[in-house]
């Protein structure tokens, strides 16, 4: 069967192959100078450097630092950091992941929660609704060939990445020491429900053994909270509510009663096929599991013609522009980020891969399990009219979720949450855990509804109640 590897398949989980002003003390890393930009070359671990530059894009007004991080892997990541505005030595550090897998987080800098705006005349401008606005935040391109990363790739799974990951952030905490002690969180959506979970434990693992080993190479991370919005964590579980989100979602159906009816029958046999992927771990069982899953279930959503980010939109209309893309392509633009490949917004290479190695369909719940039973907050946030990574589906699994407070977070029931005044969604919490219905928003929630994504953030990180 030929593969199909299309736009919203890569963004969503190839989802379904499918800031104050510059603080002077916050000085830059000693550096080699290479043109616009610098090399701290790291003194803790031999081939490991960062490459940087210091732009001035969208937000004059924060210090920034874009380039490459390069771990001795023969890849290097692209990075764009922005400080918060609001006392940046005193904010967190948060880093942001966009899905695919194989998109770039340049999507979130520019179409969602980041300071960069570009319009019709390809010229970049501050969003008021930044997340920068309250925290420290890194932009990362992860694996290589996405954005503006580039490299050997040889990362073929969500676990292949985690390693990488903290290496790179240990680096970047080595270069700018004065983030190292922010409390940090990690956010993200779509595919980001696989690597956040599986990220984090990674770094809470490593933390273990820094204090069992003495280690004085390693710094311990301190990770806070994670937050994904619109995830794919557990295929088991989230696949059953494609049915709901396609057939009976409070938009109303979109699909014909033999389409409904067909993906309700496929769905036991999908089933099967992950329990068994989730049983054995082989990349041989998952990727049974992702094909079957993929075209006999989900991929009959496509027959409503609507978009799978929007089940109120036609599929080929988008809310977000690609002004950004030219923008990105401007030669004095890269030159003074630093990038040295030319943009790719959601590569195929990764994406293929990971479809390849089954990886859609493991399990990362219980990896959000071992987060909760440790002391990290998580944040499971979507907007509700999403088909791909729906919200009946992220609930679901969030309610069967077991760990320590559960049974308390289970008794709860969504109340409204009110943003100024206004009700804009629906919300749960309890025992380190929170689930939020954000109304009327697609797939990339701080798109649609950028004012109530900024205050769920802020909420969130200032540790205060919904």
């Amino acid at each position: 069967m030929t593969k199909i590897f299309t736009p919203v398949s890569r963004l969503c989980l190839a989802a379904l192959a499918l800031c104050l002003g510059p603080l002077a003390a916050f000085a830059a890393p000693a550096e080699n100078n290479l043109g616009l930009s610098r090399r701290f070359v790291s003194k803790l671990n031999i081939g490991h450097y960062l490459d940087f530059s210091q732009p001035k894009y969208c937000d004059s007004q924060v210090v920034q630092y874009s380039g490459y991080l390069n771990v001795g892997t023969n890849d290097s990541y692209f990075f764009w950091f922005f400080e918060s505005r609001t006392n940046p030595s005193a904010s967190p550090l948060t880093v942001w992941f966009n899905g695919g897998p194989g998109c770039s987080s340049m999507v979130g800098l520019f179409q969602e929660l980041g300071p960069c705006r570009v319009d019709s005349d390809i010229k970049d401008s501050y969003n008021p609704f930044s997340w920068n606005q309250v925290s420290n935040i890194l932009f990362l391109d992860q694996p290589a060939t996405v954005g503006f990363s580039y490299g050997s790739d040889n990362v073929n799974k969500t676990s292949d990445a985690a390693a990488i990951t903290y290496r790179f952030i240990q680096l970047f905490y080595e270069a700018f020491p004065v983030y190292s002690s922010l409390p940090l969180h990690f956010f993200g959506e779509s595919y980001a429900g696989h690597y956040i979970p599986s990220y984090a434990n990674y770094i809470l693992e490593q933390n273990k053994a820094i204090v069992a080993s003495h280690s004085s190479r390693s710094k311990i991370i301190p990770l806070e909270s994670v937050g994904i919005g619109n995830g794919w964590t557990d295929p088991l579980i989230q696949h059953k509510y494609s049915v709901t989100m396609a057939c009976n979602s409070s938009y109303g159906s979109v699909l014909s009663e033999s389409n409904c009816t067909s993906m309700a029958n496929n769905y036991p046999e999908c089933a099967t096929l992950i329990q068994k992927c989730y049983d054995t771990g082989s990349d041989d069982d998952c990727f049974k599991a992702t094909d079957y899953c993929l075209y006999e279930l989900q991929y009959t959503f496509f027959y409503s013609g609507k978009s799978g980010y929007d089940v109120r939109l036609e599929e080929d209309i988008d809310i977000t522009t690609t002004n950004y893309f030219y923008f990105l392509d401007d030669s004095t633009v890269k030159a003074n980020i630093g990038a040295k490949t030319d943009y790719s917004q959601c590569a195929e290479v990764p994406s293929e891969r990971f479809y390849y190695s089954g990886d859609n369909s493991r399990n990362f719940a219980p990896d959000v399990t071992d987060l909760l039973n440790s002391g990290v907050r998580v944040l499971i946030y979507a907007g509700d009219a999403d088909y791909l990574c729906n919200w009946y589906g992220n609930k679901a699994w969030t309610d069967e979720l077991p760990f320590k407070g559960s049974k308390k977070y289970q008794s709860k029931s969504l109340r409204p949450w009110k943003v100024n005044g206004k009700e804009v969604g629906q919300v749960k919490s309890a025992s380190n855990l929170s689930f939020i219905r954000v109304y009327d928003a697609g797939h990339m929630v701080p798109a649609y509804q950028p004012e109530a994504a900024l205050s769920m953030f802020t909420t969130w990180i200032k540790r205060k109640s919904f």
